[in-house]
């Protein structure tokens, strides 16, 4: 298959694509050259801190906030010129934005009389609605009769119902406790998925990312860090941003030498690890040493030749299927979570510590 049958299968497959999105406020840049697609039933995140320009992007998108610079292509429409309203694009905001003065049904009902459907259809789509998202028998009850996570559904099925190409959802979960978020996130990608519905998802909390998405997009101060699947996102974050954002701590800065071993405050890592076109020899570089990596160098199997690190542990916390560890290695703190058997040493006690190599990352940047 030639480069070019590749290229235009995957554009038949796109159905939305951005590229080199600029935006400013204030003459100062709130998006820089923003590029990524999505294909249809995808799931994205947009995942990154407050700031970082997740929910501009998305009203850009949305044709809620103007286009600068750039193209929105949406089934091989470029959407430029296209006003909000018939741009076929749903939008789920934080505050859901439901009408206190009126009924779930009639909050459902409010997009697909928009869309002028027959009143017996209207019954139809939002009884179908309404046990899409469990709330059967709610049809009658008010908004301020509801829970908060009752409300989060009644606004998501209001945004469904309409059947959007594309469905936005500008940080659904964040005024809802902990423990109700973990729970409607795997349901929300549940209803999404079982409606084929394509989605863009603002976050800034990784693991709600994680547990909705196909795809993650890093966002960091208007820039886009990284645009991945989640499980190659948090494997090889591409640069210190993206890893510190994450929530990585084992960030230890030092060089390669001519044979690719890492040499940091601990010594050397005696093992090699490839570098890519962005790292030369000798030139300084971070490794990130992710914190699942590690095993006490006594329960290793003795054929693993593996890299080794050793120090003082600092702390060391139980959390139930796990202990974290704090480290120092040679004035590096380094934090690792291990299994509960055998029991690592305690505080003041000297480890010795075996890496897996495949948890050793080379970073692209010093930022």
């Amino acid at each position: 298959m030639t480069e070019k049958m590749v290229s235009k299968m995957v554009e038949e497959n796109t159905l939305f694509a951005v590229r080199n999105l600029s935006n400013h406020y204030d003459g100062e840049p709130l998006l820089q050259n923003v590029s990524f697609t999505l294909e249809e039933g995808e799931i994205l995140c947009l995942l990154g801190p407050s700031g970082s320009g997740k929910t501009t992007l998305l009203r850009v998108l949305a044709g809620l906030e103007p286009l600068e610079s750039g193209s929105i292509i949406f089934k091989g429409r470029d959407l430029r010129d296209v006003p909000p309203h018939l741009r076929k694009i749903g939008m789920m905001f934080q505050e859901y934005a439901l009408f206190p003065h009126k009924t779930v049904r009639q909050n459902i009902a409010f997009g697909l009389e928009m869309q002028k459907m027959p009143a017996r259809e209207q019954e139809k789509k939002i009884a179908v609605m309404l046990e899409l998202v469990g709330l059967t028998g709610f049809g009658d009850r008010t908004i301020d009769q509801l829970s908060g996570g009752e409300r989060q559904r009644v606004a998501l099925a209001r945004s469904l119902a309409p059947e959007p190409q594309l469905l936005l959802l500008d940080e659904p979960l964040g005024s809802l406790d902990r423990t109700l978020r973990d729970r409607l996130t795997g349901e929300i990608r549940t209803i999404l998925k079982k409606l084929g519905v394509t989605a863009i998802f603002v976050t800034h909390d990784q693991a709600e990312a994680f547990s909705v998405a196909d795809k993650v997009a890093v966002l960091h101060d208007g820039i886009l860090h990284q645009f991945d699947s989640p499980e190659r996102l948090y494997r090889f974050p591409a640069s210190n941003v993206v890893a510190r954002f994450l929530g990585f701590e084992n960030l230890v800065k030092g060089v390669l030498d001519d044979g690719g071993r890492f040499h940091g405050p601990f010594g050397y890592l005696d093992t090699v690890i490839p570098p890519d076109e962005n790292h030369i020899q000798s030139r300084p570089v971070t490794l990130l040493l992710r914190p699942e990596g590690a095993r006490l160098a006594d329960t290793a199997a003795p054929s693993e030749a593996l890299p080794q690190i050793s120090g003082v542990v600092i702390a060391s916390r139980f959390l139930g299927g796990a202990y974290r560890l704090t480290v120092d290695a040679n004035g590096e703190l380094l934090t690792f979570y291990l299994p509960i058997d055998p029991v690592p040493p305690m505080p003041e006690e000297p480890v010795r510590l075996c890496l897996n190599p495949a948890s050793l990352v080379l970073l692209t940047d010093e930022s």
